[in-house]
């Protein structure tokens, strides 16, 4: 079987910044182990590595961290997919070309997941004042973020709803999938809408060879993609 990561990446975006975004434990490393799968090069530092809150690793860049006293590290995520949380959001470059791929997950969910983490590592669980504190700052941040980047010149995005992604993961990662290609650039993004949007327009345009390749590894890491998507790994859900 091919290999979906044998040239470029069906999803690309080499002029842009591709960012993942959400509240801290809202299911953005399952999103950056989603388009690792598709091959999308990821910014990852391996710093912070797998532990049981997050066993299939975190995919951060620690630089993401000094982001409001420098944002020089990301003149190397051009083309790149980058792990930045909602609250560092409104401190990326406006100027910046950038597409988002959101996570939403409720606060409830949130909080709950924190609290396991909490105790997994041996820490006091926060009051009920202290948690209701924390969501009211927590969405209130997600609301800052998202008002940065309805704002932002250049920035399409896509929010997923955590839970859908779990319990649908072969629609979700289509949305996903034909949004990553409406953001890409080139000749291959617009191959990929004419094959979806018409099979045999690849013959018509005369080149069924490069398309049809193309249309094949799309499969592929579409498989790849929705194969990463572990409905156990769902462990604090707001139904019990």
């Amino acid at each position: 079987m091919s290999d979906p990561s044998r040239g470029a990446p069906v999803f690309a975006a080499p002029h842009r910044i591709t960012v993942v975004s959400g509240l801290p434990r809202a299911g953005t490393s399952l999103l950056m182990q989603i388009l690792a799968a598709a091959a999308l090069p990821i910014a990852d530092d391996a710093a912070r590595p797998p532990d049981p809150d997050n066993p299939r690793g975190y995919f951060e860049l620690a630089a993401v961290k000094a982001i409001r006293r420098d944002a020089g590290f990301l003149g190397s995520c051009q083309g790149r997919v980058v792990k930045i949380v909602s609250p560092l959001v409104p401190d990326l470059p406006s100027e910046g070309a950038y597409r988002f791929l959101c996570v939403e997950r409720d606060i409830a969910e949130i909080l709950a997941s924190q609290r396991t983490m909490l105790r997994r590592r041996g820490d006091s669980a926060a009051s009920a004042a202290d948690e209701a504190a924390l969501a009211r700052a927590y969405q209130a941040a997600s609301a800052r973020a998202r008002a940065w980047i309805d704002a932002a010149p250049d920035a399409p995005s896509l929010f997923v709803a955590h839970a859908e992604l779990v319990a649908s993961p072969v629609r979700e990662i289509e949305r996903i999938a034909a949004f990553l290609e409406r953001t890409s650039a080139g000749v291959a993004g617009s191959a990929a809408r004419r094959t979806a949007s018409d099979p045999g327009s690849a013959r018509k345009a005369g080149e069924p060879e490069a398309v049809g390749a193309r249309a094949a590894r799309r499969r592929l890491a579409l498989a790849a993609m929705i194969a990463v998507v572990d409905p156990a790994l769902y462990r604090s859900r707001a139904d019990g």
